[in-house]
């Protein structure tokens, strides 16, 4: 007698383990700050709300490098419900990422090139 396949994640599945899908160590943290965000209907993240910076690039008033400092203390201030460790962590690996990611060291330095034409 052959045992079925069950797809992964069937919770009918024996070693389905429950939060299976969550990351380690998560306590619904993360979702709470999330949720509030959403709930207060914040928007820090469109258009609307870069385009001041974008508006201050284009007039000279800030140059890229300041520009996308900006941008990671407004994502950064978007956090503000995470425990400072946390919010430490998440600076550190925005700029991180800004430094190292060559998809966004492209983007800055297409940014450089595009302001310094102006």
């Amino acid at each position: 007698m052959s045992t079925p396949i069950k797809p992964p994640g069937d919770p009918s599945a024996p070693d389905a383990a429950v939060g299976a899908d969550a990351p380690e160590g998560a306590d619904g943290a993360f979702e709470a700050v999330v949720d509030e965000a959403r709930a207060a209907g914040r928007t820090d993240a469109t258009p609307e709300a870069t385009s001041g910076v974008l508006d201050d690039l284009s007039a000279g008033r800030l140059t890229p490098d300041e520009a996308i400092e900006r941008l990671v203390e407004r994502a950064l201030s978007s956090a503000r419900g995470l425990p400072e460790s946390q919010r430490d962590a998440l600076a550190a690996q925005l700029r991180e990422a800004l430094e190292a990611d060559p998809t966004l060291l492209a983007l800055r330095e297409d940014l450089r090139r595009a302001t310094s034409k102006a």
